[in-house]
């Protein structure tokens, strides 16, 4: 049986890492009955929920790494709190609800720093994700990716 690896984001800056360390270390992406498939936002919309479902059940994968999201820089985020925030909660709301429609065994997600609170004490680490609210210029992006943390319980 072949495994499948989904990588959300993967023509992502933390997606193409992850294929370039694959291939550094591995060689090609596909071995010993596993396959890596690289999800950009152009092979599908994943805030649209049917769309998300129906290339889940296509592919079928064993394992998803999240990474995808809507990105912007400093401007887009101050400008568009809500409109982050809203497309950033579709898109992890269908994936993960279409990985346990089709039985992923696991579903990975990467944060951000973006998403610890903006007034903390350092050193940081992930027990801290919810102690208070992140910067304001990203409130939209940093709520939606906290939410992963709390939706993957």
């Amino acid at each position: 049986m072949e495994t499948t690896v989904l990588v959300t984001g993967g023509s992502g800056l933390v997606g193409n890492g992850i294929r370039l360390a694959l291939e550094n270390i591995n060689g090609p992406l596909k071995r010993n009955n596993e396959k890596w498939i690289f999800l950009s936002s152009k092979d599908v919309n994943l805030t649209d929920s049917n769309a998300t479902r129906a290339y889940f059940e296509r592919i079928r994968p064993t394992y998803v790494i999240h990474l995808a999201a809507k990105v912007g820089g400093l401007f887009a985020n101050m400008s568009d709190n809500l409109e982050f925030f809203r497309q950033n909660m579709h898109i992890n709301d269908n994936v993960l609800s279409s990985s346990h429609a089709v039985g992923v065994k696991k579903v990975i997600s990467c944060l951000s720093t973006c998403i610890f609170p903006d007034r903390t004490t350092y050193p940081i680490d992930e027990t801290m994700v919810h102690n208070g609210p992140p910067h304001d210029s990203n409130y939209g992006y940093s709520y939606a990716k906290r939410m992963i943390d709390v939706m993957n319980r």
